[in-house]
């Protein structure tokens, strides 16, 4: 039995090292395809966090005016916190957006104006579970009616274009998946062939000597899950630094998934097999 297995094993080897092109071309394809999928597997990891990143912008702010008093602004804090739209209203006063301004722009505005013209405003926090724009917006225009308000500040329309925008490139990413795997199965189905045709007296040879089909495929599978172990591994190692080059110049913070190196060799190997096993049965009933 060992000697059956390292003789599949040789010859699965021989056979990688003989077609030396045909196995090149295979394993750049692999890893063009793979590197292309693995960076659309990290940005795809990501998009949960731009997502929540950007629902928690489900914000508008209610600028007051000068004449309003802290009892009144606290009164409305109050009836807006009441409405089932919202989770919870920001107190922002005058200082507090001195602060801010200072934080923003580095300068103190009391000192530059001598004295703090910034209103008192309330930061109002939207529920994100079951967001509704047409009804935060109704209740926008609600609000810009109430004489205490001289302004309010939205940018949710902006927020939904482009989360409308991330689920075009979720679908685009599906669509490239597929894509992907159809170009990977086309190639390793047609390297198989060839391998196959190379090889043709060698099957003779053993089919005449009683091998079963299994124990003719096998050096041929060793063949392929070589061209994607490699492949695979090299598209793996490139994504990975690629985007801590990325992350370390541009001072962002792309995560890549722990187990994105199991998923590319996992997959590759699923399509290799699959691509392998439908060449073979052609030629080998």
């Amino acid at each position: 039995m060992i000697d059956k297995l390292a003789f599949l094993f040789v010859e699965g080897i021989k056979n990688f090292t003989r077609n030396k092109l045909t196995n090149f071309l295979c394993i750049v394809t692999i890893f063009i395809n793979f590197t292309i999928l693995g960076t659309f597997f990290v940005l795809g990891y990501n998009t949960d966090n731009v997502v929540n990143f950007l629902r928690s912008k489900y914000t508008f702010e209610i600028f007051l005016n000068s004449e309003t008093s802290l009892d009144q602004a606290v009164n409305l804090k109050n009836e807006l916190s009441n409405n089932s739209l919202v989770t919870s209203v920001d107190f922002i006063g005058k200082e507090e957006s001195a602060k801010i301004f200072y934080d923003e722009f580095g300068e103190d505005i009391v000192e530059v104006l001598g004295y703090n013209p910034l209103p008192t405003s309330l930061k109002v926090n939207l529920e994100e579970n079951g967001f509704d724009a047409n009804q935060v917006n109704t209740l926008i225009e609600e609000y810009k009616l109430n004489a205490l308000i001289d302004e309010i500040s939205y940018q949710g329309n902006y927020i939904d274009d482009i989360e409308s925008r991330i689920n075009l490139f979720i679908f685009a990413f599906l669509v490239l998946v597929l894509l992907v795997i159809f170009i990977s199965i086309q190639i390793i189905g047609n390297t198989t062939n060839l391998s196959l045709s190379n090889r043709k007296d060698f099957i003779e040879i053993l089919r005449y000597n009683g091998a079963s089909n299994l124990f003719i495929k096998t050096p041929f599978f060793i063949e392929t899950f070589l061209q994607s172990l490699i492949g695979s591994l090299l598209a793996f190692f490139l994504v990975k630094y690629g985007f801590v080059v990325i992350n370390s110049y541009l001072g962002v913070n792309i995560e890549i998934d722990y187990y994105l190196w199991a998923w590319m060799i996992v997959l590759s190997l699923i399509i290799s097999i699959y691509a392998s096993g439908r060449s073979m049965k052609r030629i080998l009933v």
